[in-house]
């Protein structure tokens, strides 16, 4: 991952990869920890939706405001400082038990932990425009590993110790880390933050391309069922009956095949078409989720390790199916005449944070009103109707600039310079 980068930059880069690690584990601790928070706050699946519905308005009003401060005070600093806060603010969720207040302190904890990752992302970039070689997959494979690190650190705590003391520990480690590596990362009188705000010139919304348009709800259509695993995975393990340690495990499955694809999308964008790529991702991807759900469903009164190992497989399947969708969609948007990368990337970014609210609340409507595996018909709708929208409108070729495009989730999606 180093290759090409001069030796002062090295360091940088090693704690790049380290933050978007403690970032995923930051932001997905609490995977395993659902069916908790649904018993404690007293809640139904309808009421869980709408409060997962609001976490991205945070995210959204993070979108909004990093900019201008990172043109004020540089990267590094706001990565610091929106990280010691977005430790702070994830504790109280495991002490409040009034789902109005606990709503709002999701809800800040996302704009908080949105702030570090448009910081995380941000670095990440500039990094890669300092280098010679493809660094970028690299570094958010580590959000990646942060999430399945997550999934097993949330699985063991939830047999061993209180959701209290989980949090105050998973805050503390990310807070010790963070300090650590901010020494590491590039400074503001280097990382070239103002030159690349200043690069790009927007235009207004009603001049953005149509193909901007039918890109941002492609993109939409594949973020949704990653949220629909995030927030739903461990609430459908429980309702399928298995076991309490290995609740977390679908959701690993899932992740460990969106870092295995995240790791090949270089190799596999030199040797085929990257539009070829998208669709028969979506296809592989809806199949996965779906056919994984509908045997989960039948399994359950069969036995709880079948269970586990079908939904384990499956979703296996549809995290390598996804895992070059987004990357190639927001390639296709990077292309498109007649708007700065910035700008598009910008517009998918806001769209998918903004429609994502309603999908959010649907699942939650579907979870109480027919069942959590009838939710998901959700998101596997999407990857259906995202391989017809990829289809019309993203690019066609190889591209050896894939690899440099950020993932869809994660950290929010922020590319401050054109893809080359």
């Amino acid at each position: 991952m180093l290759a090409g980068i001069p030796k002062n930059l090295a360091g940088a880069t090693r704690a790049s990869f380290a933050s978007f690690l403690l970032l995923g584990h930051l932001v997905l601790c609490s995977i395993a920890w659902v069916p908790e928070y649904l018993e404690r706050l007293g809640i139904s699946f309808a009421t869980w939706g709408i409060i997962l519905g609001l976490a991205p308005v945070g995210a959204i009003s993070a979108v909004l405001v990093a900019p201008t401060i990172i043109n004020r005070f540089g990267v590094a600093p706001m990565m610091r400082s929106s990280a010691i806060l977005a430790v702070l603010a994830i504790i109280p969720l495991g002490f409040v038990t009034s789902s109005a207040i606990w709503g709002f302190a999701n809800m800040l904890f996302h704009f908080l932990a949105s702030l570090t990752g448009v910081a995380v992302n941000t670095h990440g970039v500039l990094l890669q425009k300092k280098s010679e070689g493809s660094i970028l997959s690299g570094l958010h494979a580590g959000w990646s590993v942060g999430a399945v690190s997550a999934a097993g650190s949330g699985a063991v705590g939830t047999l061993f110790i209180s959701l209290e003391v989980y949090l105050i520990i998973v805050a503390s480690i990310t807070l010790i880390g963070f300090l650590i590596l901010s020494r590491f990362l590039l400074a503001p009188d280097m990382d070239g933050h103002r030159e690349e705000n200043m690069s790009s010139a927007r235009i207004k919304w009603f001049k953005i391309p149509p193909r901007i348009w039918i890109l941002a709800f492609a993109l939409l259509c594949v973020v949704l069922p990653e949220l629909a695993i995030f927030e739903w995975s461990a609430i459908l393990s429980r309702s399928a009956g298995i076991d309490l340690a290995l609740r977390a495990v679908p959701f690993g499955a899932f992740m460990m095949g969106m870092i295995i694809g995240r790791l090949s999308i270089a190799s596999l964008s030199k040797k085929f078409d990257i539009h070829y790529l998208s669709v028969t991702g979506t296809l592989i991807a809806g199949f996965g989720l779906g056919t994984g759900v509908l045997g989960a469903w039948f399994l359950s009164s069969v036995s709880p390790w079948a269970t586990v190992i079908w939904l384990g497989s499956f979703w296996f399947l549809g995290g390598l199916g996804l895992s070059p969708v987004g990357p190639t969609v927001m390639l296709s948007a990077s292309l498109t005449p007649g708007i700065s990368t910035a700008q598009a990337i910008a517009t998918l970014s806001f769209v998918t944070q903004a429609v994502s609210i309603l999908g959010k609340v649907a699942m939650g409507a579907i979870a109480e009103n027919a069942s959590v595996s009838a939710a998901f018909i959700i998101p596997v709708l999407a990857l259906f109707a995202a391989s017809a929208l990829v289809h019309s409108a993203s690019v066609r070729g190889k591209s050896k600039g894939l690899d440099r495009i950020n993932p869809p989730t994660g950290p929010l999606p922020v590319i401050t310079g054109d893809v080359t």
